[in-house]
């Protein structure tokens, strides 16, 4: 039987994991010398809160020992693995999967899925792995279903501030200087490669929000199959927005709070749709100058 691994930047809790019957592995964030777990350790109330009142996290991978504690067991039963892990393109974890596999010499026991982004996008993955995995579908057939929806799954953020992308890594000094003197507000996706980039910059909340609701209706002229609406330390905000998604997609917009790891990147105000379509549509161009 095929068994589902996921890491916790799907936005997951321990007991939804526990639920959904698939097993969890904690990404890691730092606070100086300590290490939290993602979601065991450090939850996103605590971690937003401290993060507003100024206090300098980063986010860190799994690494392969933890993973070879997690597959083992489920390899020692006789089964086989489908790991579904944050985009390769700003977390080590997929790798760190590839590294365990060797390690226990079970590399065509495991299949290694890059999501190619985080939350609702990776945890619609993971779900569809699951449902396919208890249908008794193959390792192969269930990669081959999930690649096909990610290609269908696209998501946008945008965010307060440059200041998140700039303490990520995203951004040079300059550039996020420049934009906090113009008040530049990021729209930021996940690209075809998974690179969490910058699409466009917006000079006002208003303005970026919507500019958001046009990339929603873009997203759904190519069929809707779910949507979702990623939200961090701002449920007012995100309930509204949700609301006029519902209104527009004619779907139940699924509301998924943005883990820690990916909270150090985003910030506490971060705003996120994302739509599965039925099409796979061309990439959007976006001014990110």
């Amino acid at each position: 039987m095929v068994k589902v691994v996921m890491d916790s930047t799907c936005g997951m809790t321990v007991e939804e994991f526990e639920q959904a019957g698939i097993t969890m592995v904690p990404l890691y964030i730092r606070e100086g010398e300590r290490l939290y777990r993602d979601g065991i350790d450090i939850k996103p109330g605590d971690f937003y809160r401290r993060e507003r009142e100024g206090v300098i996290f980063e986010s860190a991978q799994t690494n392969p020992d933890d993973l070879v504690r997690t597959f083992k067991p489920i390899l020692d039963a006789g089964d086989e693995i489908v790991c579904v892990m944050i985009s390769s393109a700003i977390s080590g974890s997929v790798n760190a999967a590839h590294v365990a596999a060797q390690m226990l010499g079970a590399e065509d026991r495991v299949s290694v899925v890059d999501s190619r982004q985080s939350g609702y996008g990776q945890l619609e993955i993971g779900r569809m792995a699951k449902r396919m995995a208890d249908e008794g579908k193959s390792r192969a057939e269930i990669v081959n279903a999930v690649t096909d929806l990610r290609e269908r799954t696209w998501v946008f953020f945008i965010m307060e501030s440059l200041h998140w992308l700039y303490k990520g890594g995203r951004l040079t000094g300059a550039q996020a200087l420049m934009g906090t003197v113009i008040q530049l507000k990021p729209i930021v996706w996940f690209d075809d490669a998974g690179r969490m980039v910058t699409f466009e910059k917006i000079r006002t909340t208003k303005a970026g929000k919507e500019r958001l609701k046009q990339l929603v209706l873009d997203m759904a002229s190519h069929g809707v199959i779910s949507a979702g609406l990623h939200w961090a330390d701002n449920w007012d905000e995100a309930q509204e927005f949700g609301a006029w998604m519902e209104s527009v997609l004619h779907v139940p917009i699924e509301y998924n709070r943005v883990s820690p790891v990916i909270g150090c990147h985003v910030g506490p105000t971060v705003l996120g749709p994302v739509v599965v379509m039925k099409e796979r549509p061309e990439p959007p161009k976006g001014h990110a100058g």
